[in-house]
């Protein structure tokens, strides 16, 4: 037996001792949690209580690094500072000074609210103060903090420790006078040692993509940018640091916003995400390949931002939210380095919207010092005035489709206005557990909140988060109710609770590796397939229209979490908004695989809903569950109003559930033919930044089908309740249609390679439109007039002015193709 192997083997069993000592009475996994160290941290943290020090042994406990063999994109400019402000190091102490005095010129000229650089304490605020003032002595004294500042080593539990400010304070004061040789040896080994520790951690299986992961590897990229490249071993780590910053990158080019919600996005990753990208932009020279998708990728999350913001001055959030979705004190910062990196108006001309809504408090005030090293007064804005998001209606459509066949995030609205429409769409994949699953899910407001996500965000592991508000049945979506469906996902859900939703894949961790591991866990591994767009087209002014293929996010006939064969064989979700009517309308094919499975289309509601001739199923009027045959509903929210009409199908019937003993009401067995469910209001949250929902609507058919059509009119208004109804149209030919009292006709086609429909048009009506035709095919309209043609777009959508004279005096029209 070799000494080596003997030794390995002493080493080893001293290490399960100790293991064995660290567990005992608690378990591995418990003993990892309370030491919040990834396994292989934990076992390496053990192999050094036994006083080995072996670097074999070390390396052979270690997981194997990643991106050892990445070749370096660019080369890292000599010159600091490297992250921020690259400007300040040109033309030495009076060119310093002279930039600064200029930036603090244009803020009085603009009137922009500048906060002061040298009231905080911390190596941050010291640092942002000496940038500002160029003052010798302050950079002395940065200094000496840098040299006596403590390096707290990042875990995989929300502790991505502090080396990444270390590397920005040591890049701003990097140019110094001040700094001699060894001081800047004495830094740059804590950053190395910062950066190591970080490097551990992603080459761990632990951390999860878009989510600690994006944390860590934005950190680790900070602090490599600001060494020196010239050492052969910081070259390597430098190395393995952007290839883990790239595969970020990449994560984020394909969502294009944040996975998780928007609070998880701009209290915990944002600022380093975007921080580190002005590393990427401003830190590196010669051929740098990835510049431009950076600066693309910076371009639409900002966007996001932007679509994502309601006209009542609020995120529309979508998984576990937070306070923060109220635009304050972290946003700001964000949208101004974006402004600084890519010189578009519109970003700046969002951050003086924040200023407008939250003046101070648009910048946390542990923040202030950061102001003037983000907010870029050289980057002219559009014009601001003051009226919420008006100024951007020149430049921006009024829909944007965002993280196509990945996130799947759409915003539609009828303008930026404080009284304007907006609507949100989401049919995406899985990415990270504080995402929901919620493909189909949308949202509509006007005035106030009227089709909300009735999602609340109260304790992780409480029972309402895990058997409601992460689930299909607290979204805007579709149920088909299996009784007895399997739906245990991990030992954290107690009970089998089948609310008819939608698969659970990752509710409470997940750990995505990496882009590539994400891709080779959709349709296979995991599942963490959703949602899927078909169809997507945006006609400014007239109409916005999407389809999306729902299949994948069920149980479903080729693949069943449970494996009993899937509940549904075909979902597609489609949405269309009239502009000129300002109405939405949602058609849906859900096809199960017993017609006995109850189908439910599902819309939440702040406040009661109003409908007739409704009896009482269980409970009262105003605490239980209401069933109605009427198919029009009408629903208030202070100044906003929604009319729902239920146009298909023909013998559905109406379901309310609400109430405080009803908010939370889920149908535990799959099985609606008894109401024996429960209430999950345990860990639920009533916070101010939640629209938080007292009822629901459910349309269910009125008899049992394999197949199923709904076909509803949403048309809102202020004020006042809208009277312009909408019709059913009486169509030959496989398809659903209606028509309104504007004049519109929109058809919803079976989509097929042949087809025909016929169907009667009245002399008033003057737009015909027919969404779900094949694409780019020629269409025959035969008329009272004759026989013409068109050619439907590139998403199969017929779109006719029947104000032309070919189509005058209305009468019978078939389409042929």
């Amino acid at each position: 037996m070799g000494g080596k192997f003997k030794l390995f083997l002493v080493g080893y069993l001293v290490v399960a001792g100790v293991i064995a000592h660290l567990v005992a009475g608690v378990g591995f996994i418990a003993a990892i949690n309370y030491f919040k160290l990834t396994p292989h941290q934990f076992v390496v943290k053990a192999a050094k209580k036994t006083g080995i020090d072996a670097p074999w042994l070390m390396a052979l406990l270690s997981p194997q690094p990643r991106y050892s063999d990445h070749p370096m994109d660019g080369q890292i400019k000599a010159a600091h500072p490297r992250i921020l402000l690259p400007e300040i190091s040109t033309g030495g102490d009076a060119g310093h000074a002279a930039f600064m005095q200029h930036r603090t010129s244009l803020y009085e000229a603009q009137g922009i609210t500048a906060y002061s650089a040298c009231n905080r304490t911390g190596i941050l605020a010291l640092a942002a103060c000496w940038a500002v003032k160029a003052d010798a002595d302050k950079a002395r004294q940065l200094i000496a903090e840098l040299k006596a500042y403590r390096i707290e080593t990042p875990d995989v539990s929300a502790q991505y420790g502090n080396g990444w400010q270390l590397a920005l304070a040591y890049d701003l004061v990097a140019f110094s006078a001040e700094l001699s040789a060894d001081d800047r040896a004495v830094i740059e080994v804590k950053i190395e040692q910062a950066l190591r520790d970080y490097l551990a951690l992603l080459d761990d299986k632990s951390p999860s993509l878009w989510h600690g992961r994006t944390s860590l590897a934005a950190s680790a990229w900070l602090c490599a940018i600001v060494l020196n490249p010239m050492n052969e071993e910081s070259a390597q780590l430098i190395a393995r640091a952007q290839g883990h910053f790239l595969d970020l990158i990449k994560a984020l080019t394909l969502t294009e916003a944040w996975p998780e919600g928007y609070n998880y996005w701009i209290q915990e990753r944002a600022f380093l995400v975007v921080l580190a990208s002005a590393a990427y932009l401003n830190g590196l020279e010669g051929k740098v390949r990835r510049k431009d998708e950076i600066n693309s990728m910076l371009k639409r999350l900002g966007l996001w931002h932007v679509y994502a913001t309601r006209p009542d001055n609020r995120i529309e959030g979508f998984g576990d939210e937070g306070s923060r979705v109220d635009l304050k004190d972290e946003t700001r910062r964000v949208i101004d380095l974006i402004t600084q990196l890519t010189r578009d108006p519109i970003f700046s001309t969002f951050s003086q919207y924040l200023e407008n809504l939250h003046g101070r408090e648009s910048y946390y005030s542990g923040y202030h010092w950061a102001f003037k090293l983000l907010n870029d007064p050289s980057v002219p804005g559009l014009g601001f005035t003051g009226e919420g998001l008006q100024a951007l209606a020149p430049q921006l459509p009024r829909a944007e489709l965002f993280g196509r066949d990945a996130l799947n995030m759409l915003y539609i609205r009828s303008g930026w206005g404080p009284d304007d429409t907006f609507v949100s769409f989401k049919a995406g994949h899985s990415f990270a557990h504080h995402g929901h699953y919620d493909a189909g899910h949308f949202t509509l407001f006007k005035a106030k909140p009227l089709a909300i996500n009735s999602s609340t965000y109260g304790s992780f592991m409480g029972a309402n988060r895990l058997n409601y508000s992460i689930r299909s049945v607290a979204k805007n979506t579709l149920l088909v109710l299996r009784p007895d469906e399997k739906v245990r996902p991990n030992r954290f859900f107690e009970a089998n609770v089948a609310a008819g939703g939608q698969r659970i894949v990752l509710p409470t961790g997940s750990a995505i590796q990496s882009v590539q591991h994400w891709h080779e866990n959709v349709g296979k591994g995991q599942h963490l397939e959703g949602g899927r767009v078909l169809h997507y087209e945006h006609a400014e002014g007239d109409y916005t229209y999407i389809a999306a293929d729902l299949t994948g996010a069920y149980n479903n006939t080729k693949y069943d979490q449970g494996g009993r064969g899937g509940k549904v064989s075909n979902v597609v979700r489609e949405l269309v908004y009239l502009a000129k009517e300002d109405r939405l309308l949602v058609h849906d094919r859900v096809v199960s695989t017993n017609a006995t499975y109850t189908k439910k289309w599902l819309l939440h509601t702040v406040d009661k809903p109003m409908v007739a001739n409704f009896q009482v199923l269980k409970g009262d009027i105003n605490n239980g569950i209401l069933q109605s045959s009427s198919g029009q509903v009408d629903i208030r929210h202070g100044e906003g109003y929604l009319s729902l009409q239920r146009l298909y199908p023909a013998d559905a019937v109406i379901r309310l559930v609400g109430g405080p003993d009803y908010q939370f009401y889920v149908e535990t067995d799959g099985d609606d033919s008894v109401l024996d469910g429960s209430n999950y209001q345990a860990g639920a949250s009533s916070q101010p930044w939640f629209d938080v929902g007292m009822w629901r609507l459910e349309i269910q058919p009125g008899n049992p089908r394999e197949e199923d059509e709904f076909l509803v009119a949403l048309s809102p208004s202020v004020g006042v309740l809208r009277q312009d109804s909408v019709e059913p149209l009486p169509i030959n030919g496989d398809a659903k249609g209606l028509f309104s009292a504007l004049q519109s006709i929109v058809i919803f086609a079976r989509r097929a390679e042949h087809g025909e429909l016929a169907f009667h048009v009245s002399p008033n009506q003057t737009r015909l439109y027919v969404f779900g035709l094949p694409e780019v095919q020629q269409v025959n309209i035969k008329t009272v007039s004759g026989l013409n043609n068109a050619l439907t777009t590139t998403n199969g959508v017929l779109n006719i002015d029947l104000t032309d004279p070919q189509y005058l005096g209305g009468g019978s029209i078939s389409l042929t193709w």
